[in-house]
């Protein structure tokens, strides 16, 4: 064991000779030090672009030609579907269905196993000088790139749950799974504190509750930085207590006081700081509180902000770490100015890293440093905290990429991890007929009635029907309720009634809200069988307030996960006692918009 680990070792290595220790900034050209402070999308180095949104497949000599040039210090991983543009891996991937032969971005969501991608990842850092810093989400997991990854439940349930110590061990499993897939980097948690109408509320861990919010999100990036993967606090500064816009879809506002903004989000981001996040990541959201000048009749972005990334960030909260943008190609931002001279003030405003830089980008950095629309010490500046950063996980380490641990392992501890969670963050909202817990023999037919615009939903539930039939107890599902008539031949006809939503982020875009036919059910919904009803979100944790008051019980589960499914079953029949505390507030604020 001790050979083969030891010439692993050695393979390591020789594979990094052409690797440097971490470089002196007097060693370094200025291209190369540009080339830290990018971070392309990978589509964009692998795709030539034919038309809008269409991109056809770069010959292999050309992406290693432009990685020579352009020398970057970070690329997207995450979304994987470039991995087949290399012919060498060829066989490796799962197509999905509408599968274009060619088409990056149409197949930007194909699967790949672990390890052939990470050969991948390392095969990209002989193409250059300095290691490559490697960055996703994985909000949820790593399956939905990842044949052999996992999922994990969301922040809502990890809010819930209210473990520090299960918190930091999630956040190092992931990690685990990251380093298994070449990525080093990791762009969460997010800190936001928000309201129930923006889409902050299910990305963080306790939108209203800022002590909460940052016990577990120090724990988290813990968790996480423990093993060697970069942790990165979002969205700074926040959107603030009243925005309800997606700034992916619209300019956004965080229209806080500076008073307000001190004493809840900038505290949070100050013990973030403070507890040694490796990165922060930038919103497009404006903060007029600190920068009121507009630009084509709005405020400008943070994004673009020099009193916000430099004076607040780096001044006065003073934090030493990477400063990257949220992704530039968003609404809020991109069609804001030329795409030259927004380069020009994104590392003037002080960010550090730019996130989804276009391949001309070096060109224009490098000719508005030699002509003096941006100084060589901001380069510096930036080159430096990008290679500390990297110096801190262990990049310039020989035997970095050498594990103790595999892929299987990473993720049997993950979902163990997730599954403990889940049974504690089932959340009891109300039960006005104490009719919790159920009794079991009283059971035999339940009857689920499904609310959603994720058509996936209805096939997760199958994960409910299961732990039901387990426990012998017949179900029924159906999507929507068309009349109360339907209602009261399904009550007659069941001991139990669940009404089960599920409304997440971006399925579809724009508001958290069920709408339409599947909000409508809940015109006839409890009109029948209401003492023997229960109304639960799988996602969305205000489904009770905005749809499903009339539910006389009712329970916030958060996500989706099998293990959550489980979880319910198991809590609403009395096998494991409801200990979730809500991670938002039961009653929302009425004036948030």
């Amino acid at each position: 064991m001790y050979w083969n680990e030891h010439k692993k070792v050695i393979f390591y290595r020789l594979k990094r000779e052409i690797i440097m220790k971490k470089p002196l900034l007097s060693e370094m050209t200025l291209r190369e030090k540009i080339g830290q402070m990018l971070a392309p999308m990978h589509w964009d180095v692998y795709g030539k672009v034919e038309m809008e949104y269409d991109y056809s497949q770069s010959d292999i000599k050309d992406v290693k030609a432009i990685y020579e040039k352009e020398q970057f210090g970070v690329i997207r991983g995450e979304q994987v579907g470039v991995f087949y543009a290399d012919p060498e891996n060829e066989g490796q991937v799962e197509k999905i269905e509408g599968y274009v032969e060619g088409n990056l971005l149409a197949n930007f969501t194909v699967k790949v196993n672990s390890a052939p991608y990470k050969k991948f990842i390392e095969k990209h850092n002989t193409y250059g000088k300095i290691p490559l810093l490697v960055g996703g989400d994985f909000g949820v997991g790593s399956a939905h790139v990842f044949k052999d990854g996992s999922w994990i439940v969301n922040a809502n349930a990890i809010g819930a749950a209210d473990s520090e110590e299960l918190t930091f061990e999630l956040g190092a499993a992931i990690a685990r799974q990251m380093k298994c897939t070449g990525h080093n980097w990791r762009w969460c948690p997010p800190v936001d504190l928000g309201n129930r109408n923006n889409n902050m509320c299910m990305r963080t861990f306790a939108i209203d509750d800022v002590d909460r919010t940052i016990r577990l999100s120090k724990a988290y990036i813990k968790g996480m930085q423990s093993e060697g993967v970069a942790a990165c606090a979002k969205h700074f500064p926040s959107e603030g207590r009243i925005e309800a816009r997606d700034a992916h879809l619209s300019a956004t506002s965080n229209t806080d006081s500076i008073e307000t903004w001190w004493s809840e989000q900038g505290k949070v981001f100050k013990e973030m700081i403070d507890g040694g996040v490796y990165s922060v990541m930038v919103g497009h959201q404006s903060f007029p509180a600190v920068d009121d000048r507009k630009v084509d009749g709005r405020y400008v972005p943070s994004t673009i902000s020099k009193k916000v990334i430099t004076d607040l960030l780096k001044g006065e909260l003073g934090f030493k770490g990477v400063v990257v943008t949220d992704g530039i190609g968003m609404a809020a931002l991109f069609s804001l100015f030329p795409y030259e001279q927004l380069i020009v003030e994104l590392v003037n405003a002080g960010n550090d890293i730019i996130l989804g830089a276009k391949l001309p980008s070096g060109d224009i950095i490098e000719a508005a440093v030699l002509d003096g629309r941006i100084s060589e010490e901001r380069i510096n500046d930036a080159c430096q905290r990008v290679l500390d950063m990297k110096e801190k996980i262990g990049l310039f380490d020989d035997d970095y990429g050498v594990l103790s641990y595999t892929m299987e392992e990473a993720v049997a501890d993950t979902l163990k991890i997730s599954e403990e969670i889940a049974k504690r963050s089932i959340t009891l909202v109300r039960d006005r007929y104490n009719l919790l817990p159920l009794n079991k023999k009283d059971i035999k037919k339940v009857s689920v009635i499904i609310s959603t615009h994720a058509d996936g939903f209805v096939y997760e539930l199958e994960e409910l029907k299961k732990a039901f039939n387990e426990r012998g107890i017949e179900v029924y599902m159906q999507r929507r309720l068309k009349s109360a008539l339907e209602l009261k031949e399904i009550s007659d006809n069941s001991d139990l009634i669940i009404y089960a939503a599920d409304v997440h982020m971006h399925a579809p875009a724009g508001y958290l809200r069920l709408f339409g036919d599947e909000a409508y059910t809940y015109y006839h919904a409890f009109n029948h069988g209401k003492e023997k009803s229960i109304g639960v979100s799988f996602g969305y944790p205000y489904v009770h307030y905005d749809t499903m008051e009339n539910a006389p019980v009712f329970i916030n589960a958060y996500n989706t996960r099998p293990e959550t499914m489980k979880a319910f079953v198991a809590a609403i029949l009395g096998e494991i006692e409801i200990v979730g505390k809500t991670p938002v507030l039961i009653e929302p604020r009425v004036n948030s918009r």
